[in-house]
């Protein structure tokens, strides 16, 4: 914990995904609430999409970040507010003509709810 799913409109040409889940990595170990050996993310481009009634020139990011329950308010918006950072700062291209949408989604998950072992193969 905690996980970090990154989804976008894959009319975001030549994403360099791997750039984008390193910056937001950075950005969240950097608050020193997260360790970097506990923190899992991914992305998805999603193919097929709709935004409003079809409007092509519309693109999004949704960053959604679950987190173990029991962090403070302040905890909270500092870790979306690094998140938001590095989807604000980061490098998607130019010339796509495209409106692009930043979203940030923060989950608390039950500490009871959660299992997690780590195991050698």
């Amino acid at each position: 914990m905690p996980q970090l799913i990154i989804e976008y409109s894959d009319n975001i040409k030549a994403l360099d995904e791997s750039a984008l889940l390193l910056s937001l990595n950075q950005h969240l170990i950097q608050t020193g609430l997260v360790v970097g050996k506990d923190l899992k993310s991914r992305i998805h481009a999603n193919h097929r999409f709709l935004i409003g009634l079809g409007d092509q020139q519309q693109a999004y990011v949704h960053a959604h970040l679950y987190i173990l329950n029991g962090r403070s308010l302040a905890e909270k918006k500092l870790l979306a507010d690094q998140v938001f950072a590095a989807l604000q700062q980061f490098d998607y291209g130019q010339g796509l003509g495209l409106d692009l949408q930043l979203c940030v989604e923060l989950t608390e998950m039950p500490i009871d709810d959660y299992r997690k072992a780590v195991v050698q193969i």
